[in-house]
């Protein structure tokens, strides 16, 4: 589907905030500095933190598994100071179980996941075309709170599919809980309750 800008300076931004606010499973992309290595992780605790101008929060494992970092992904976004954030429905939910269950040092996370980069507009991180909307992020501070390291990061680019917006709002298609993958239903697939 094709992609359409989203006004992030315009009267809709509030709306973005809220949509961002409702406890949604999100795919975080993000890649080193050389580009060479591309990371995606899935994350649920992501939530908007200011309306203006609009800043969003994102929670991210930082702890040590032996040798290996336990959230790779963290250090990719830890050196560059960036993230994609992109916004999947349900039909994604596999995409979304391979891709919180593999490291992005091990494998091709979009590979595996059968999904596809895209390239953004004002980050090096690659977006991941199959989400309905992708916001470009750039971290503006971060703090340690015990094994996760919280980034708080201003967006600076955002696209959607081109019916996420219908007169001016969301449409039902995206702002409806039941067409969004929520961290039950992925705790429920992983057998963790």
């Amino acid at each position: 589907m094709k992609k359409t800008e989203f006004d992030l300076n315009g009267p809709d931004t509030i709306k973005l905030s809220w949509l961002l606010s409702n406890g949604q499973v999100f795919m975080l992309s993000c890649t080193n500095a050389d580009k060479t290595i591309n990371g995606i992780i899935t994350a649920c605790w992501i939530t908007p933190t200011s309306h203006d101008p609009l800043l969003l929060t994102a929670s991210i494992g930082n702890g040590e598994e032996g040798t290996e970092a336990y959230r790779f992904c963290h250090s990719l976004i830890n050196e560059t100071k960036e993230f994609g954030l992109n916004i999947p429905t349900t039909e994604l939910t596999e995409a979304i179980l391979k891709v919180g269950t593999t490291h992005s040092n091990v494998v091709n996370k979009f590979s595996e996941a059968g999904l596809t980069p895209m390239t953004g507009k004002k980050i090096s991180a690659p977006l991941i075309k199959e989400c309905f909307m992708n916001i470009e992020c750039k971290v503006i501070i971060s703090y340690i709170t015990g094994d996760h390291t919280v980034f708080v990061a201003k967006p600076v680019a955002a696209f959607m599919d081109e019916d996420v917006m219908v007169n001016g709002k969301f449409s039902d298609k995206y702002h409806d809980k039941k067409n969004q993958v929520q961290i039950c239903d992925l705790i429920t697939k992983w057998n963790m309750w």
